[in-house]
């Protein structure tokens, strides 16, 4: 599998040299952090480089959702009228709420039992607009907020369902595999929900806010044979990700 840039170098290097195609990249934090930021900007990087964005919208309406996403620098709608990208709204889904923007996907009339099919149809579609050129990167925004839905054990039924369709795509497709990023507070959910999500990570970074300016964060794990276990500092300022 191919090895791709994150766009940020010093994370590059914590994760032993970059970030697998067709990985889960998991980013755990705290409710006062700003780590979840560092996906939206990995998200952000991987479009400059051509790669076609996807949100998985669990957690609040639109217009919030790009008022939180602007906080870091972020403007969902500009990357959404250009052409890179594309957002299911799952949370509007539940409480119908209807978004006439074209790059804004609804799965009216979702439940638990028909989560999974109707959201792959949807991702598929996605897929057919974008083409087999473009890879796509996927951001759940968040886990917690899905979790919340549908609950948390049915929430993990799905990602295994998941997995096990990524796995016949994978040796039946030819085109370019993606990109994934969870988004999980770990304040929202139960010790074994996060335990179950990181099984099936390849990546864990993790982040504690503090009384300073830089939060710190924990790289967990990586798949890849230069990575070893680290601590760092982070901080995103005006946009712009800070890792020593």
């Amino acid at each position: 599998m191919e090895l791709l840039s994150t766009g940020i170098g010093e994370l590059d290097s914590a994760i032993g040299g970059g970030f697998l195609e067709d990985s889960i990249f998991l980013i755990i934090y705290d409710t006062y952090s700003y780590g979840w930021g560092l996906g939206i900007k990995i998200l952000e990087n991987r479009i400059k480089e051509g790669d076609f964005g996807i949100i998985i919208n669990n957690s609040m309406p639109v217009t919030p959702l790009s008022m939180e996403l602007n906080s870091v620098g972020f403007d969902l709608h500009r990357y959404g009228k250009s052409g890179d990208l594309g957002v299911i709204e799952v949370f509007g889904s539940f409480y119908g709420i209807d978004y006439d923007l074209p790059y804004v996907y609804s799965t009216q009339g979702v439940d638990i039992s028909t989560y999974l099919p109707k959201f792959t149809a949807l991702y598929r579609e996605i897929l057919k607009k974008v083409g087999d050129e473009r890879r796509s990167v996927g951001i759940n925004v968040t886990l917690e907020g899905l979790a919340f839905l549908l609950g948390e054990k049915n929430v993990i039924k799905i990602l295994q369902r998941n997995l096990a369709e990524k796995e016949k795509a994978r040796l039946s497709e030819s085109r370019k595999r993606p990109l994934n990023i969870f988004l999980l507070n770990r304040d929202r959910v139960s010790k074994e929900f996060v335990s179950w999500v990181c099984l099936y990570s390849q990546y864990i970074v993790e982040f504690n806010s503090t009384s300073s300016a830089f939060e710190e964060m924990f790289i967990r794990k990586s798949p890849l044979p230069d990575f070893e276990p680290r601590t760092y500092e982070f901080r995103l300022k005006r946009g712009e990700v800070m890792i020593r």
